[in-house]
C-alpha cells in the first residue's frame, strides 16, 4: 500500500502495537494505522470480544492482505478470560457474527506468528521500548496476562492507550460498564492498577459517543475513493444501525477509531489525571469504571484527603477536539493531503 503525505500532522506518531478484538471498529482503527504516512505497526495481537480470537485474527490478515502489509506479525491470544466476569453475549448486531458485518468476505491463506500473544507483545515492548505505544482495542486480558509473565518488559513501554470505559456516561454492554472492560473486568483491574512508566490514556465512551461519524461522513465512505473507504462501507452500514444506539439520528461512533486517532494525536482531549480502578465486586457495578473525579477539588481546596487504596493514576479523557477527530477521520476516506493539516480548535463538553 503506498503511503501518500500528510501535510502538517501534530502527532505522537512512530512505532504502535495493537491488541484488538477484530471487529468492525477495530478494522477501521487498523486501516487508520496503516493509511498513515508516520506509523509504523510493529506487531498485533487478538483477543476475545467482538468474536473469537483466531476470527479476528483472520479479519486483521484480510486487511493487513489488502494493505499490502501480510508481514507484519499476528499472534492469537487466548479466548479464556483473565478471571470471573459477567455473561454477556457476543455483539453479533453490531459486528456481526463474523465481526465484519456478515459481509461474507474470504480470510486469505495467511501464517500466525508462532509466538503467544503474551511473548509477542514481551518481544515487542523490549525492541522498542520508549518509541513504543501500545493500543488496546478489546479487553485487556493479553495484557493483563504480559504483566503477569513479564512484568519488566511492560515498566518499558513508552504508551499505553486503552479504549475502554465509561465515566460520566452510560455503558453499552452493562449499564455502567462499557464492553471492553466488562468482558474481563479482572484484566481491567490488574492493568489498571499496575506502575507503569508513565499515566496511560483511557479513551472512554465519554469521547468516543461525541466524536461521532454523520451523515457526511457515510456519504464519503460510501464513495470509495480510498481503499479504506472501500473495504469498510459495507462493514460500517452494517454497524451504524445498532451502533448508533447512544448516538442522534443519522449518527454513529466508531470508537476504535476515535482511539486509534486520539493515540497518534493525543492533544486532541482533555485528559487530566485522575485515579482509576474497576469494579471486580461482581454486582450491578460489575466490569464499572471508577474514576475519582473528586481529586483536583481536594488539590485545590488544600485537602489531606485521598482516594481509596488501589486506585492508580491515568490519563482519563474527559473531552475532544471533536471537529478535528472527524477531519481525521475523513483523511482515512478521501486523502490525507487536504484533511489532515487543520489545528485544535474547540472541544466537547465534559
Amino acid at each position: 500500500m503506498t503511503k501518500r503525505t500528510a501535510g502538517q500532522l501534530s502527532a505522537h506518531c512512530g512505532f504502535v502495537a495493537v491488541d484488538t478484538d477484530g471487529g468492525v471498529d477495530d478494522i477501521a482503527a487498523l486501516w487508520y494505522l496503516l493509511s498513515h504516512p508516520e506509523v509504523s505497526i510493529a506487531a498485533i495481537t487478538t483477543t476475545h470480544g467482538n468474536v473469537d480470537a483466531r476470527r479476528a485474527a483472520g479479519n486483521i490478515a484480510r486487511v493487513l492482505e489488502l494493505a499490502g502489509r501480510p508481514d507484519i506479525p499476528i499472534s492469537i491470544g487466548a479466548d479464556g478470560t483473565y478471571g470471573p466476569c459477567p455473561e454477556l453475549r457476543q455483539a453479533t448486531a453490531i459486528h456481526g457474527d463474523d465481526g465484519i458485518g456478515n459481509t461474507g468476505r474470504s480470510i486469505p491463506a495467511w501464517t500466525p506468528d508462532p509466538r503467544s500473544a503474551v511473548e509477542l507483545l514481551s518481544d515487542t515492548i523490549r525492541a522498542h521500548g520508549d518509541e513504543l505505544t501500545l493500543l488496546t482495542l478489546g479487553p485487556l486480558t493479553n495484557v493483563a496476562r504480559l504483566l503477569d509473565r513479564d512484568p519488566d518488559a511492560a515498566r518499558l513501554l513508552g504508551q499505553l492507550v486503552t479504549m475502554g470505559g465509561t465515566v460520566a456516561l452510560q455503558g453499552n454492554a452493562l449499564p455502567i460498564s462499557e464492553a471492553n472492560v466488562a468482558h474481563d473486568p479482572s484484566a481491567a483491574s490488574r492493568v489498571a492498577a499496575f506502575g507503569w512508566k508513565r499515566a496511560p490514556l483511557l479513551v472512554p465512551l465519554d469521547v468516543t459517543l461525541v466524536a461521532t461519524l454523520r451523515p457526511a461522513e457515510f456519504d464519503l465512505l460510501a464513495q470509495g475513493s480510498t481503499p479504506a473507504a472501500t473495504d469498510l462501507r459495507d462493514p460500517m452500514d452494517f454497524y451504524r444501525v445498532f451502533g448508533g444506539t447512544f448516538s442522534p439520528e443519522g449518527e454513529s461512533p466508531c470508537h476504535d477509531l476515535t482511539a486509534a486517532v486520539i493515540a497518534l494525536e493525543p492533544h486532541l482531549v482533555d485528559a487530566p489525571v485522575l485515579p482509576l480502578g474497576v469494579d471486580t465486586s461482581g454486582g450491578f457495578a460489575w466490569g464499572a469504571t471508577v474514576v475519582d473525579r473528586r481529586q483536583p477539588f481536594f488539590e485545590r481546596a488544600g485537602s489531606a484527603q485521598a482516594s481509596p487504596p488501589g486506585l492508580a493514576p491515568w490519563r482519563i479523557a474527559l473531552s475532544v477536539d471533536v471537529e478535528t477527530v472527524r477531519s481525521r477521520y475523513r483523511s482515512l476516506l478521501v486523502d490525507w493531503v487536504s484533511t489532515t493539516s487543520s489545528h485544535p480548535t474547540s472541544r466537547s463538553p465534559h
